[in-house]
């Protein structure tokens, strides 16, 4: 009986202990209404997201439902791990989650709860140990009943961008608080942040405020540094991205002897590193990056013994790396990019366990240590964008664990090494402008995991070798602006990962019908072909239409040929850079083509379009780059080109057609950065743009007629101005004086009159004019010829009067000056030869100029063309000129190339890479008179030298110095009073 009674007690307790739970076939399963809860909360989730987790949520047993854990005694739900992985849900969070009474951990974290505010009732849960509600979408202020969570040991509230508090009162009543994330909220407000935080230190290790709009010290007092505060029990301490926090907080941080993380990146912090007195002797994580440090690397940075990694990247510390930091002997990671660090010390090697080392963008010079090539557990290594010279060693050979190598923009020279060969674990190799020559070794084949390789803008020769088709692992090969010849390897159609290849400005030949053809079957991604500037020939196989994942498509000035029809396009859907110029070919496709692409970039310069403006370029609504010139086009712009595209910005060349008539209005829809329209037939006048970002026009040759409209002078930022060979009237507006960026000037062979404006003053910027065959009169204004850039003037066939302006000294700078063909009078002025020291061409031909020749001109060192005929000049030829050296040499410089790309501050808009122009071209031409007939000397005229002194009252002898130039080409001295014999010497004069 008395056994009886206890089973009834017992039984009666069991009952009354535990809720009411399920049972199904004998077996416990969860509390029902927990189960009813979960539900509940799953019926507030948007479906439209990740519903994996939710897929085992059925059954009545919720303790073996993803994400979810019961107490196997009490079946009660312990956890809830809701964390999204992928896609994110939207939630809405009711508040059935409250009869979840036992929850020891909770994650809500990476979903969306669409700002809604973080539920007070979460406070409620007097069991829980875990609390993640980060980068969940939550906004508003913390609710202060999380203080009563007194047992929580982890809480993560971080990135929830729109989350803020106005105190950190609420945290003093979790006192068992280990880890404590609120990185990204906005604690602005919050002005004793420390203090609060302190009243939890007795058990906290992990501290992570990053971005939290932190301002000061973090206590109330506004002088006095906190070290009454208890930090020894605190690990880990990230106040990075706080830029309000003031130096001296730094100052007492360096003493919290347990920290073994700390970063302050990101803080905007200034002056020196205060690390004189540091005693964090276990910190193994130390970051400063993105602050402004000044001044040298401290020595007692090297006291920290248990570094592990040590980042000061982007500030402005100088002079060398500290030998004291050799002693860091466990560190592995080692930052220092961005800085202004100018040498690395030869115990830089005793750093063995370095497995990542980041130098780049400082001012490091010279040789790199030896000892470099001696960290064998390196396998990250980034050299570029300093100025390191000399070859790579065979020692190179020794980082046999590298991955990453990355020496680009250096000044590094010789061959490769073949030790080069024994990184066999190569991932990234990145050796792009530099000097390095040669050709590429054989050992090359060896780095068979190769995934990125760039070696642009070195000196690296000979043909690509037959193993770079089995280097498959590659998606990246740029091998572009070298010497590389010879043809394409077979093989490299099998690159089947490539997604970009650049072998442009090479001298590579042949056909690329096996490289197309390969890609176009096995290569699934490739987004980058650029073949530009090489010697490549055949025609453009049909194949190439099938990479339907091209982004950028790069043929220009090869000698490709033949037909391009619909077929070559028809599944470049992704295309958006197209350039096909400068080759022989030929587009056929039909008149209501609609390409599959919609590009930003086109360019068909040279590439037979026509015979009438295409119509698919109407289908481009995005364009904002393109070049037909010389496409064989003829008739009119239509109407609709003007609406075409959204683009806010425009590069249009159109120039060397048949185009004509009136510009249509609708241009002016677009903001040009540049247009070139010249070299056609289009009439009426000048056309009316959106000059807002204008930089370069060309109207020249053409049939404009007009006045130049009044609306060009809101062209604010325009550098080049050519409307040349029109029929423009009128005379220069004076708003061209204030074009302040203008380059280059050119109005020449016009009808335009009057005298030139006097107020020049602002146009300091101008290299080039040319105001030639036209009617201007009057003097030459002083403010004109006194520009200090001032590199090519030409007045030729004016009614200019007057002396030579005395300012013209001041152009120092003067390589042309050619103003022949006028009324000017006077001496020729001895400051010429003076002060003109770089002119190579002077042509004062057909003035007034009367008196002596200076002799002071055969101090021109670099004269070619001296043309002073049709004058009354007198007296002697000097025997000076026999000095002028630019005419002793039978081969001469290149110096008109200097007006062939002359730099410009800011470039026309171009979005592709590889063709971005940073210049606008300008030919230089003269008229010299040979044999009688004047002719004009455009493209070979660096290769010219003359001296016209014909038709003056030049008397005395021939000197026998002028016999000494060798590389005249043409001489005449005829129209004079010259006397006495012919020196025999001119028989050597073999050029004439």
């Amino acid at each position: 009986m008395a056994c009886l009674s206890l089973f009834v007690f017992l039984a009666i307790f069991v009952v009354s202990a535990f809720p009411p739970a399920c049972y199904v076939q004998g077996i416990i399963s969860c509390i029902e209404t927990e189960r009813i809860a979960l539900l509940s909360i799953k019926a507030g989730i948007n479906h439209s997201g990740d519903q994996s987790l939710f897929s085992s949520w059925t059954g009545h047993d919720c303790c073996k439902w993803q994400g979810v854990s019961c107490n196997h005694e009490s079946r009660h739900v312990i956890k809830l791990d809701l964390r999204q992985h992928h896609s994110r849900r939207v939630f809405f969070l009711n508040s059935s989650l409250i009869q979840l009474h036992h929850l020891k951990h909770l994650d809500l974290s990476m979903n969306n709860f669409d700002d809604s505010p973080i539920p007070g009732f979460i406070g409620s849960f007097a069991n829980l140990e875990y609390l993640n509600l980060s980068d969940a979408g939550f906004s508003g202020a913390i609710p202060h009943t999380f203080g009563n969570l007194s047992c929580l040991c982890y809480l993560d509230l971080s990135s929830n961008d729109n989350l803020q508090s106005n105190d950190l009162h609420w945290l003093s009543g979790m006192s068992s608080l280990r880890h404590l994330d609120l990185s990204r909220v906005d604690l602005s407000k919050v002005h004793g942040w420390l203090h609060d935080i302190n009243s939890v230190l007795p058990s906290l290790r992990v501290l992570k405020l990053s971005n939290a709009e932190l301002q000061g010290c973090g206590i109330y007092a506004t002088t006095d540094l906190p070290h009454h505060l208890n930090f020894t029990s605190l690990r880990v301490l990230d106040l990075s991205g706080n830029d309000g926090l003031k130096i001296t907080l730094l100052q007492w941080l360096f003493n919290l002897t347990s920290l073994v993380h700390l970063d302050l990146s990101a803080c905007a912090l200034c002056g020196k590193l205060p690390v004189t007195e540091c005693n964090l002797s276990r910190l193994r994580v130390l970051s400063l990056s993105g602050n402004h440090f000044d001044g040298v690397i401290p020595e007692s940075l090297g006291k920290l013994g248990s570094l592990e990694t040590l980042d000061l990247s982007e500030n402005e510390l100088n002079g060398r790396i500290p030998e004291s930091l050799s002693n860091l002997t466990n560190l592995e990671y080692f930052y220092l990019f961005s800085n202004k660090i100018g040498k690395l010390p030869e115990s830089i090697g005793r750093l063995q366990k370095l497995v990542k080392f980041h130098l780049s963008n400082n001012q490091i010079q010279g040789l790199m240590p030896a000892s470099i090539w001696d960290l064998r557990n390196l396998q990250y290594l980034d050299l570029s964008q300093n100025m390191i010279s000399g070859a790579i060693p065979e020692s190179f050979g020794n980082l046999t664990l590298l991955q990453h190598f990355d020496g680009a923009v250096n000044n590094l020279i010789g061959k490769l090494p073949e030790t080069i060969g024994n990184l066999v674990h190569l991932q990234d190799l990145d050796l792009s402008q530099n000097a390095i020559s040669g050709k590429l070794s054989e050992s090359f084949g060896n780095l068979t995991q190769l995934q990125y390789l760039s070696m642009q803008g070195n000196g690296i020769t000979g043909g690509l070798p037959e193993y770079v088709g089995k280097l498959s692992g590659l998606s990246v090969l740029d091998l572009s602006n070298n010497n590389i010849n010879g043809t394409l390897p077979k093989g490299m159609g099998n690159l089947c990962k490539l997604l970009i290849l650049d072998l442009t400005s090479n001298m590579i030949s042949g056909g690329i019908d096996d490289l197309v053809d390969g890609l176009s079957i096995c290569s699934k991604g490739l987004e980058t072909l650029n073949l530009g500037n090489n010697n490549l020939n055949g025609t453009v196989p049909e194949n190439i239409g099938k990479l339907s994942k091209l982004i950028e498509l790069n043929l220009p000035s090869n000698s490709l040929m033949g037909v391009l029809t619909e077929s070559h396009f028809v599944s470049l859907v992704s295309l958006g850079f197209l350039d096909l110029s400068y080759n022989s070919l030929q587009l056929n496709v039909s008149e209501n083509w609609k390409p599959p692409f919609d590009c930003l970039l086109i360019r068909m310069c040279s590439v037979k379009v026509g015979p009438v403006f295409p119509t698919w370029i109407e289908n481009q609504t995005y364009l904002s780059h393109l070049c037909l010139s010389d496409a064989g086009i003829s008739g009119n712009i239509p109407a609709w080109f003007g609406y075409l595209s959204t683009s806010t910005s425009y590069v249009l060349n159109l120039s060397n057609n048949n185009l004509e008539g009136r510009l249509p209005n609708s241009l002016k829809n677009y903001n040009f950065y540049r247009i070139d329209l010249s070299s056609n037939r289009f009439e009426g006048p000048l056309p009316e743009l959106d000059l807002s970002f204008l930089l370069v026009i060309y109207l020249n040759n053409n049939s404009f007629s007009g006045f130049i409209p009044s609306y060009f002078a809101n062209a604010t930022y325009i550098q080049v101005f050519s409307v040349s060979d029109n029929h423009i009237i009128g005379s220069i507006p004076l708003f061209f004086c204030n074009l302040t960026t203008l380059k280059l000037l050119d109005i020449s062979n016009n009808n335009m009159s009057g005298g030139l404006p006097y107020c020049w003053n602002s146009t300091s910027a101008l290299e080039i004019i040319n105001l030639s065959n036209n009617n201007f009169i009057g003097k030459i204004p002083d403010g004109l010829v006194s520009l200090t850039n001032l590199r090519s003037l030409h007045l030729r066939n004016n009614d200019f009067s007057g002396d030579l302006p005395l300012s013209l000294k001041i152009a120092k700078k003067l390589v042309t000056l050619d103003i022949s063909e006028n009324k000017l009078s006077g001496s020729i002025p001895i400051w010429i030869g003076e002060n003109l020291s770089s002119l190579v061409a002077l042509c004062l031909r057909s003035n007034l100029f009367h008196g002596i020749i200076p002799e002071q001109l055969s101090k021109l060192s670099s004269l070619q063309i001296l043309d002073l005929a049709h004058n009354n000049l007198s007296g002697c030829i000097p025997h000076s000129f026999g000095d002028f050296k630019a005419m002793v040499a039978t081969n001469h410089n290149q110096w008109w190339s200097l007006f062939s790309i002359v730099s410009v501050a800011k470039a026309y808009f171009s979005i592709d890479y590889n063709y971005r122009h940073n210049s606008f071209a300008y030919s230089e031409s003269l008229l010299i008179s040979a044999k009688g007939l004047q002719m004009e000397y455009s493209k070979v005229l660096s290769l010219v030298t003359s001296i016209d002194l014909s038709n003056n009252k030049l008397s005395c002898e021939l000197p026998e110095e002028l016999t000494k130039l060798h590389g005249l080409h043409f001489l005449n001295l005829s129209g004079n009073h010259l006397i006495g014999k012919i020196p025999e010497s001119i028989g050597d004069m073999k050029q004439i």
